[in-house]
């Protein structure tokens, strides 16, 4: 069961990686984004995520097709620390969403991607 503290977390947290993707500067990438996971029904999405102190924080994105949820709230409850996801992207203050289509793998399963969250350097 979720404490109210890991609520607020999760909420934040959502809404502060939001905000970095639909930043004008990130228009482009978050079509490419928005278009890659447009007819996605997700059962669940496993998520890992690995940083650069001071430079970005990279997510690793396996959706298991054919469910009935939303992909972005998936990926969200897919994380497993929340807490330190969202401490991190605090300090880094990131600006940059960068998505590139180019390394997706989708299957009749799974659908497989990878983003970053960049701080403008």
């Amino acid at each position: 069961m979720n404490t109210e503290k890991e609520e607020i977390i999760k909420k934040n947290l959502s809404q502060d990686i939001k905000k970095i993707m639909t930043m004008d500067r990130n228009k482009e990438n978050y079509a490419k984004f928005q278009n890659t996971i447009k007819d996605l029904k997700p059962k669940k999405c496993i998520v890992k995520f690995g940083w650069a102190s001071g430079k970005y924080i990279s997510f690793s994105l396996i959706y298991e097709k054919n469910g009935k949820r939303n992909p972005f709230d998936e990926f969200i409850e897919g994380i497993e620390d929340k807490e330190e996801t969202y401490y991190f992207i605090n300090g880094l203050h990131p600006t940059i969403f960068h998505f590139n289509p180019i390394s997706i793998v989708n299957n009749k399963t799974h659908l497989m991607f990878m983003f970053k969250l960049k701080r403008d350097e």
